[in-house]
């Protein structure tokens, strides 16, 4: 079943290419800046949103098997990782903390269950 992790990598791509666009998606909710991010903050986020990008398309397109197995494992790295960054990172607000780690570690067990489907199909 390789609908579920390739419908993640869709929806993985057009969050980083938002975020792209408009790196505040992903600042301010983080607790990275307010309204209007600093220029090293959002270059940083578009370099996250490039990753995401690409993660995501290969997640999409990656043939059924191997490939798309790897995809997905890649793209649990990069959740797992953003929480562990997030973690251990000092940051002005700790709701907003909190939060950062909980979409990381929750997108890595969403995409835990796309790869298990598709182990399956």
């Amino acid at each position: 079943m390789t609908w579920l992790p390739r419908t993640l990598g869709a929806l993985t791509a057009v969050y980083g290419l938002s975020t792209l666009v408009k790196p505040t998606i992903f600042s301010k909710p983080a607790g990275l800046s307010g309204d209007e991010p600093p220029v090293p903050v959002s270059v940083l986020v578009r370099a996250v949103g490039v990753r995401d990008v690409a993660n995501g398309v290969a997640m999409a397109v990656a043939p059924a098997g191997r490939a798309l197995r790897l995809a997905v494992i890649a793209r649990i790295a990069a959740d797992l990782g953003d929480a562990v960054t997030f973690a251990v990172s000092p940051n002005e607000s700790a709701e907003a903390r909190r939060k950062a780690i909980g979409v990381g570690v929750g997108w890595g067990a969403l995409n835990l269950v796309g790869l298990l489907a598709a182990r399956k199909g």
